[in-house]
């Protein structure tokens, strides 16, 4: 953000429009992932119900939700293309559209055929990327440099607190009142998230400059997606990120893919037991996001960085180690505070790193590596947990994570992103 370039009497007004913009960001995210949070858990009992519980058909409707990642780098690149708040807006509008059409059928008929649902799965979930992309490539021109950890921090909180605590439940308690009625209050989340972004304004002015400037072609578009993808691997400490995230994926999914079998196993817990789990890592989740931009200020990047992946290698051997219920509970706390840490350093530094005209794309790319890789940490941890030791995907997942570290200590941390100018 190029503050110096403002008159010393348009300070103060820049600055509390930078805040409002902030507040409004931050309210958005929060009730975009609350309506995320409703349907992931109202579209698979949906799914559920009217396939009679055919476990193909649910996974199939699941499985469109996330497929769109697939083409996240593309996302990435129309982003980039068009003003920030437009994208957010309009991926927001198009989830409420899709949800009214379906409420409305389950209201008239009582059902909907599962390729609906998987219809409606997958456009919810394009809608996804191009807000999540749009929402991170929106922050540094609402904060300072200096101020990005606190800002992403509080996103973060407000993504794990809607689609992590109050979404899920409320999207099951209301579905069990009246089955239209999730998906109702899905559709009334992503309007006010909407209405509440036209009062967003982005401080840098979107350069928008691409090979083609601003025609829109195909050849245009997936030359564009290549820039973003090259500068990843390029770049020495983005490329290093990718290959560290990609390491992460595979970890984290080699144990949540096999937690529930996990916890009514060896732990011997009840189904309930499940949640519990869940719910500990999502408070450890909040516990990161309150005390990240502390910890990266104090500590800086790179050593938060090691500190968040230390945290998490620790708390998966321990839970290999010592197999006791209040153990992987603590754990799983200590685990999701580092997962929130690390996500809050490579967050800011992509976006000190990145230019702001290319950081829809990059970030896309980004996410796309980590989220591409669990697929294959869900069949590891499967193979792992059918051995005759419990703790196996536990052991490996934390010795990947030890062995990453060698990639952060000689990490080059830019201290301030390079500006479009440049």
């Amino acid at each position: 953000m190029q503050r110096n370039n403002l008159e010393p009497s348009e300070v103060p007004a820049a600055a509390r429009r930078d805040l409002a913009s902030q507040r409004r960001l931050v309210t958005a995210n929060a009730l975009s992932a609350l309506g995320d949070g409703v349907r992931f858990a109202a579209l698979p009992l949906l799914a559920a119900a009217v396939s009679e519980g055919d476990p193909v058909a649910v996974s199939l409707v699941a499985a469109a939700g996330r497929a769109a990642w697939l083409l996240a780098p593309v996302i990435g690149t129309l982003v980039d293309r068009m003003p920030r708040r437009r994208a957010m807006i309009g991926a927001d509008l198009a989830r409420c559209a899709g949800l009214v059409l379906l409420c409305t059928a389950i209201a008239a008929a009582g059902t909907v055929p599962v390729a609906a649902i998987g219809a409606v799965a997958f456009i919810s979930g394009v809608a996804e990327v191009f807000f999540d992309s749009a929402a991170q490539a929106v922050v540094p021109s609402l904060a300072p440099s200096e101020d990005l950890e606190r800002l992403n921090a509080r996103l973060i909180a407000m993504q794990t607190i809607g689609a992590g605590f109050v979404g899920p439940p409320a999207g099951a308690a209301l579905w069990a009142v009246w089955h239209p009625l999730p998906f109702l209050l899905n559709a009334t989340t992503f309007l006010a998230s909407a209405l509440v972004l036209f009062g967003l304004v982005e401080r840098v002015p979107r350069a928008g400059q691409t090979s083609e400037g601003h025609r829109l072609t195909v050849g245009a578009v997936l030359r564009d997606t290549w820039a973003g993808l090259r500068l990843l691997g390029q770049n020495l400490t983005l490329r290093r990120l990718v290959l560290i995230v990609a390491v992460l994926g595979i970890a984290q999914q080699m144990v949540y893919g096999i937690l529930v079998v996990y916890v009514t196993g060896p732990l011997g817990l009840p189904a309930s037991g499940y949640g519990w789990m869940l719910t500990a890592a999502a408070v450890g989740s909040l516990a990161g996001a309150k005390a990240g931009p502390w910890a990266a200020a104090r500590l800086g990047t790179r050593r938060s960085l090691l500190v968040s992946i230390a945290l998490s290698a620790a708390s998966y051997l321990c839970i290999a180690a010592f197999p006791l219920w209040p153990v992987v509970a603590l754990m799983l706390v200590v685990n999701g505070a580092g997962v929130v840490l690390w996500n809050i350093c490579t967050v800011s530094l992509r976006q000190r790193l990145v230019p702001l005209e290319m950081l829809g794309r990059v970030t896309s790319g980004y996410r796309l590596a980590a989220w591409g890789v669990m697929p294959i940490g869900s069949v590891l941890g499967g193979r792992l947990a059918d051995g005759s030791w419990s703790g196996a995907p536990w052991a490996v997942a934390g010795t990947l994570l030890l062995l990453s570290l060698t990639l952060i200590f000689t990490m080059q941390v830019e201290p301030e992103r390079r500006s479009e100018d440049e």
